[in-house]
């Protein structure tokens, strides 16, 4: 996605996530801008029961978390927003007509934050696929805590799994 936000034209606020700075993983030096659109979101992981919207670091928590679900027999399809102006409705909405339950996931308190909106928009688009209420999982709703208290703020695996068996329970 940088890469894409390089080579674009138009202005592009570009967020990296800290939390993920000291990551290891494999690096694909041949690797090309992909040929999507950069505001296009992707599935992350095909699934059944339920949809678990996520965006920046939120996606690798939520990977692992299907990953853990699927070892109890649930199948948690996981869409990575990748974009949140303009937010792409259309792969998400057609996640949730198949699956009828969505969980949104990110870092933010969930009282006003970006989760309300995506939660407000697939409500009004896919009312009648829905068959539980769209579930926001987020930071607690108080102030950004300190960096020795962050990783009590931010959502881990098991709220998301819970987020995921609240949304399953109805």
């Amino acid at each position: 996605m940088i890469q894409q936000a390089i080579e674009s034209d138009d202005p592009i606020v570009f967020y990296e996530p800290k939390r993920r700075y000291h990551e290891k993983g494999e690096v694909d030096l041949t690797a090309t801008t992909a040929p999507r659109s950069l505001f296009e979101a992707t599935i992350a992981r095909a699934g059944e029961d339920v949809t678990v919207a996520a965006y920046g670091p939120m996606v690798k928590v939520c990977l692992d978390a299907a990953t853990v679900a699927a070892e109890e027999g649930r199948s948690i399809e996981v869409i990575d927003l990748r974009s949140l102006s303009p937010l792409d409705l259309d792969v998400l909405a057609t996640s949730v007509e198949k699956t009828g339950r969505l969980v949104v996931t990110h870092e933010a308190p969930t009282f006003l934050g970006m989760g309300a909106e995506i939660a407000a928009a697939i409500s009004q688009r896919c009312f009648y696929h829905l068959e539980s209420p769209v579930i926001r999982v987020g930071g607690y709703n108080l102030p950004y805590p300190p960096s020795r208290l962050e990783e009590d703020f931010l959502p881990d695996l098991d709220r998301v799994l819970d987020g995921v068996d609240r949304a399953l329970a109805y």
